[in-house]
């Protein structure tokens, strides 16, 4: 059975844990970022094995297949400027794809500026651990997986824009493993989240373990 947020809300086994305004989920961010979690450990070998691997396919470029330096220098700025405009909003797909697949229909898209930070967030949609983990995994792995395909069946100077993308999208999902390592660290609670998008806040409760009660 899926939990409501009036379930949530009134319910005494259910104690909220903390209150996130989108405005501060950069320092919300940072704070969970700097944990030592595995998640946050998993997330830093990624991005450094995704950084040598897009400069050893340029240097390999350059030096054993004789291509121009300028024009895969210009590919990697091509993968720069898609991300910024293309994948972003495909990352943000996937999210609420992902929760249209768990059941949520209010899915609102929405955008934090001052941080250049953008969302998509089912409003009133109460997900556990194991879903959220699955919501925030999956533009991760999907996009991934489409940049190295492109750049192992792709060939000559675009296969280098796909490696670029697979980087710079990496880098991007910082918010998203700052997250899992939220509820890595929390993981001795029974952790239920939710969104009230009027409010621009998410809700992190935890439920009570029965000999408290």
């Amino acid at each position: 059975m899926r939990h409501t947020v009036e379930q949530i809300k009134k319910d005494s086994r259910y104690q909220l844990l903390d209150k996130l305004h989108y405005d501060d989920i950069v320092d919300f961010a940072t704070k969970y970022v700097r944990k030592r979690t595995r998640s946050m450990f998993f997330y830093l070998v990624l991005i450094i094995v995704f950084l040598i691997l897009q400069w050893s396919a340029f240097l390999y470029g350059i030096f054993a297949r004789d291509m121009n330096t300028i024009s895969l220098l210009k590919q990697f700025l091509y993968g720069l400027i898609i991300s910024l405009t293309i994948v972003i909003p495909l990352h943000e797909l996937i999210h609420a794809l992902g929760y249209f697949l768990l059941g949520a229909r209010k899915i609102r898209f929405g955008a934090v500026l001052k941080h250049f930070a953008f969302y998509a967030a089912a409003d009133d949609f109460v997900v556990n651990r194991k879903a959220f983990i699955f919501l925030a995994l999956s533009p991760f792995v999907i996009v991934s997986l489409l940049n190295l395909t492109g750049f192992v069946f792709v060939h000559g100077y675009a296969s280098y824009t796909y490696i670029s993308v697979l980087f710079f999208h990496a880098t991007m999902c910082a918010g998203d493993f700052a997250m899992l390592s939220y509820f890595e660290f929390h993981r001795d609670k029974e952790l239920y989240t939710f969104d009230d998008v009027g409010k621009k806040i998410s809700y992190f409760y935890y439920k009570k373990p029965e000999d408290s009660q």
